[in-house]
């Protein structure tokens, strides 16, 4: 923003139900585009998306809190700077599968915070890149996909 914070955004998705066995062979988190604020593609003016994986949740509780955004994560990665197609962005997160809770210790839950890879480009101005929320209608909230299989 033009105060040159940056915004965050963490996801909470629903794995505990996963079998404890499965094998993971393919994760990835799809997140829709509702905007662009600001001059230029906010992905190549702060470095792509960064994604931090969490086994349970961020912070001491299942239950988003302002800690969560600084909360250590499991493991970092990225960047990532996918071409939308159709207004989704397809971020390849199978190197994560070991951070996917298979369990329903820690709520059940793998949670993702979502980030650019730069803060802020020092220009000044406000660049944002609006994407849906899990509040938004079923054909546009995040999702995370993740083929397996039970031996």
């Amino acid at each position: 923003n033009p105060a040159k914070k940056q915004y965050r955004s963490i996801l909470s998705f629903s794995t505990g139900s996963l079998p404890n066995n499965a094998v993971l062979l393919k994760v990835e988190l799809h997140v829709r585009k509702q905007g662009i604020t600001g001059g230029g593609n906010p992905l190549t003016l702060f470095q792509g998306f960064r994604v931090d994986v969490k086994n349970g949740f961020f912070g001491s509780a299942a239950s988003l809190a302002a800690s969560d955004f600084q909360a250590k994560a499991g493991k970092s990665f990225g960047p990532f700077s996918p071409t939308p197609v159709n207004g989704w962005y397809i971020l390849d997160l199978t190197a994560a599968k070991g951070y996917v809770n298979k369990l329903a210790t820690n709520g059940g839950l793998t949670q993702l915070r979502l980030r650019f890879t730069l803060d802020d480009n020092n220009n000044g101005l406000a660049n944002y890149l609006s994407l849906y929320s899990g509040n938004a209608s079923t054909g546009n909230r995040p999702q995370l996909v993740i083929k397996y299989y039970v031996p």
